[in-house]
C-alpha cells in the first residue's frame, strides 16, 4: 500500500470540529498550566537562592525577601552574614514553605492531569461516534472488500488519534514550547550567551527531525496496517471458532496468528528503534550545549561576574554569579536539553498521529454509496406491490451477477425465489433493501421508484428473517421486539405465536424474561429461527424477506409456521427464499433464478408442466437429494 504524506496542520483542521465543542475548557486549562508553570519558575528560582546562597552561605535576604517571608530586615538584612540562629530560622521557613508550594503543585497537576483526560476523552468520543455511524451507513460493498477486523481496529484504534493529535499536537507542544520559551528567556537574563549556545544546538537537531521524518512516517504506516491484519485474523478466528474446531484446524489458525504478531511487533520494533535514533542525535547536539554552558558558567563564577540582567535577577538574589546562579541557570539548561529531547520524542509521535489520523479520516471521507435522493419521499401505504423491472447490478464492473430481473410480487401474495447456490436470490432481495443500488432498470413499490424512497423509511417498510440472525444476550422479549421497540407485550406474545415459539417460550423458567446467552446460544437453531421469524411479525412491516427461514425445523413445525405467516401475511408481500420444495408448493408464485436472470416465472404447478423446464429439473433434484437424505 502507498504511503501518503497527511500534514499535520491538515490533521488539526480535520479535527477542529470535534474540538470546538470542548473550546471553553481548553482555554480555561490553558489559562490554569500558564499559572502553573509561573508558579514553577518563580519558586524554583527563589527556592535556589535562599537554600544556597542564604541558609548554606548565610548571605543576607533581599528586602523584598524578607517581606514576603514576613522575617525581621534588622537580622536577615542589615547584616554581613547570617548568624547561626538566623540561618535555622530561614531553614524551618523555607521547608514550610517549600513543603506548601509543593502540596499545591501536586494538586494543581493532579487536578490539571484529570481535566485534560476529562476534555481528550470528550474529543474522542465525538470522533468515534462520527466515525462508527459513518461505519454503519456505508455501502455493503465496502464492508464486503475490506478486511473484518479493518472497521473495528480504525473506529476503536485509529479513532483515539483525535485525542492523541490535542494531547500531543496541542497541548503538549503549547507546554513544551511555552517551558522551552521561559527557560531561554530566564537564562538570557544571567547571559545572553547561554540561550545563543542552544539556539546553535537546535540547527542540527531540528535537520535531523527533517531528514528522519519520510522514514518515521513509513514506519508508522506499516505498523498500524500489520496490526489492522493481526486484528482482522483475530476476529476472523473468534467468529469461525466452530469451523475450526470441526475441522481441526485450531494449530494452523494459531500458526497463522503467531505469524501476523510477530510481523506486527517488528513492525513497531522499527518504528521504535527510528524513534531512538533521533532521539539519540537531539541529546547529543543539547548534551554538547549544556557541557558548553557549564564551562562558560564556571568561568563566571570564579571571576564573580555580574549578571546580565542584574536589576531583574538581583530581586532573587543573583545580582552576580555565585554558587546558587550557577545552580539556578544550570538547571534551566538542563531543562532545555530535556524539552529538546522532548520535542524530538514529540515530533516523531506526531507522524504517527498523522498516519493513525489519515486512517481514522478515510472512513469519515468514504461517501455511502446509497444515499437518499434530493426530495426523497417516506414510504408510502403499500397497497399493489413490488415490481423489478430490466433490473442489472455487478459488485464489480466486468463480474454482472443480475442480468435483466423482471417481475412483480403484488401484496397478499407470497413469491418464492428458487434457484442454485450463487444464482443471485439473496442479491435480488439486497436491491430491494437498497443495500446496493441497481445499476441498470428499476425498482419499484406501488409504481414508485424505491431511489426516490427515503432510505429509512424504505427499511422501516420491509422486515426481513435469515437464516442465522443476530440474537442479543438479552431478554427474549426485548429481542421480538428488537425491531419494533414500541410492541407492547400483547403483541409480542401475538408474533411470538405467529412464528410457532411461544409454546417453548413458556416452558422457559423465566418465559419471555429469560436471559439469552451470546448470540441465542441458550436455544437451538430451530428456536433462534422463529424468535427471528417473531422479530419480523412484530415490525409488522408491509414487506417481508424470508430468507431460508425454515431451514432447521422439522417438517410439521415448519408447515405450521408458514401457515400462519400466510394468514398474518394477507395484506402483505412476502418473499421467500429457500431450496425446500414442499415450502415452495405454499408459493403464490415461483421465480426461478439462473446466472442472475429470472428465466422461468410461474405457480409451482405450471412450472412443473414444463417437460424440458428449468424449475421442473431443479425441483426433481432437490426431491432426490431430500428423500436419500431421509433414507440416510
Amino acid at each position: 500500500m502507498p504511503i501518503e504524506r497527511f500534514g499535520l496542520g491538515a490533521a488539526l483542521w480535520r479535527t477542529r470540529r470535534y474540538i470546538l465543542p470542548e473550546l471553553k475548557h481548553f482555554i480555561a486549562f490553558a489559562v490554569l498550566s500558564g499559572i502553573a508553570m509561573l508558579l514553577e519558575l518563580a519558586s524554583t528560582l527563589v527556592f535556589f537562592d535562599l537554600l544556597t546562597n542564604k541558609v548554606f552561605l548565610g548571605d543576607p535576604l533581599s528586602g523584598t525577601q524578607a517581606s514576603l517571608l514576613g522575617l525581621e530586615p534588622a537580622r536577615f538584612v542589615d547584616v554581613e552574614t547570617l548568624d547561626e540562629e538566623a540561618r535555622f530560622t530561614l531553614r524551618t521557613v523555607f521547608l514550610a514553605v517549600a513543603g506548601g508550594l509543593m502540596a499545591i503543585g501536586f494538586l494543581l497537576g493532579a487536578g490539571l492531569g484529570y481535566y485534560v483526560t476529562w476534555i481528550l476523552q470528550r474529543v474522542n468520543q465525538h470522533l468515534r461516534l462520527a466515525m462508527m455511524d459513518r461505519a454503519v451507513h456505508l455501502s455493503l460493498r465496502y464492508h464486503d472488500e475490506a478486511p473484518v477486523g479493518d472497521a473495528i481496529y480504525r473506529v476503536y484504534q485509529d479513532s483515539a488519534m483525535v485525542t492523541t493529535v490535542v494531547q500531543n499536537a496541542l497541548i503538549q507542544p503549547a507546554t513544551v514550547l511555552t517551558n522551552l520559551a521561559i527557560a531561554l528567556v530566564a537564562i538570557s537574563f544571567f547571559h545572553p550567551y547561554l540561550s545563543f549556545l542552544f539556539l546553535i544546538a537546535a540547527v542540527p537537531a531540528v535537520a535531523a527531525a527533517r531528514a528522519f521524518t519520510p522514514r518515521l512516517r513509513e514506519g508508522s504506516e506499516y505498523s498500524r496496517l500489520a496490526n489492522s491484519a493481526l486484528t482482522s485474523h483475530i476476529q476472523e478466528s473468534v467468529n469461525g471458532v466452530r469451523v475450526l474446531k470441526a475441522q481441526q484446524a485450531e494449530a494452523t489458525a494459531f500458526d497463522t496468528f503467531r505469524q501476523r504478531s510477530h510481523q506486527a511487533l517488528d513492525r513497531a520494533y522499527e518504528l521504535r528503534r527510528r524513534i531512538a535514533v533521533l532521539n539519540l542525535l537531539v541529546f547529543l547536539t543539547t548534551a554538547a550545549a549544556v557541557i558548553a554552558a557549564d564551562y562558560l558558567m564556571t568561568q563566571w563564577v570564579w571571576a564573580e561576574a555580574p549578571t546580565f540582567g542584574y536589576g531583574l535577577v538581583a530581586l532573587v538574589g543573583f545580582a552576580v554569579w555565585n554558587l546558587g546562579a550557577f545552580q539556578a541557570a544550570r538547571d534551566r539548561n538542563i531543562a532545555i536539553g530535556g524539552v529538546s529531547v522532548a520535542l524530538a520524542n514529540l515530533w516523531s509521535l506526531l507522524q504517527d498521529i498523522g498516519t493513525g489520523l489519515k486512517r481514522a479520516f478515510f472512513l469519515l471521507d468514504l461517501e455511502p454509496e446509497v444515499q437518499d435522493r434530493p426530495g426523497a419521499k417516506p414510504l408510502p401505504q403499500v397497497r399493489e406491490g413490488v415490481s423489478f423491472a430490466h433490473v442489472d447490478f455487478a459488485y464489480q464492473a466486468d463480474l454482472p451477477v443480475i442480468r435483466d430481473a423482471t417481475f412483480t410480487a403484488r401484496v397478499g401474495t407470497v413469491t418464492a425465489i428458487v434457484g442454485a447456490s450463487g444464482a443471485g436470490k439473496s442479491t435480488l432481495m439486497s436491491l430491494l433493501l437498497r443495500l446496493y443500488d441497481v445499476d441498470g432498470g428499476e425498482i419499484s413499490i406501488d409504481g414508485e421508484d424505491i431511489r426516490n424512497i427515503r432510505v429509512g423509511s424504505l427499511r422501516d417498510g420491509i422486515g426481513i428473517v435469515l437464516q442465522e440472525n443476530a440474537l442479543f444476550p438479552t431478554r427474549i422479549a426485548d429481542n421480538i421486539r428488537f425491531a419494533a421497540p414500541d410492541a407492547d407485550d400483547a403483541s409480542v406474545r401475538a408474533a411470538a405465536a405467529t412464528a410457532c415459539a411461544d409454546e417453548f417460550i413458556e416452558a422457559l423458567p423465566g418465559r419471555y424474561s429469560t436471559e439469552l446467552g451470546e448470540r441465542g446460544a441458550k436455544l437451538s437453531t430451530g428456536q433462534r429461527q422463529r424468535i427471528s421469524i417473531a422479530r419480523a411479525v412484530a415490525k409488522d412491516a408491509p414487506i417481508l424477506i424470508l430468507d431460508e427461514p425454515t431451514a432447521s425445523l422439522d417438517v410439521d413445525t415448519e408447515r405450521a409456521v408458514l401457515e400462519r405467516l400466510t394468514v398474518w401475511g394477507r395484506d402483505k408481500v412476502i418473499f421467500l427464499i429457500t431450496h425446500r420444495i414442499r415450502t415452495i408448493r405454499r408459493a403464490d408464485q415461483v421465480l426461478f433464478v439462473e446466472h442472475g436472470a429470472v428465466v422461468e416465472q410461474g405457480s409451482h404447478d405450471a412450472l412443473m408442466n414444463y417437460p424440458d423446464g428449468r424449475y421442473r429439473a431443479f425441483a426433481s433434484r432437490e426431491s432426490l437429494a431430500a428423500i436419500n437424505s431421509n433414507h440416510a
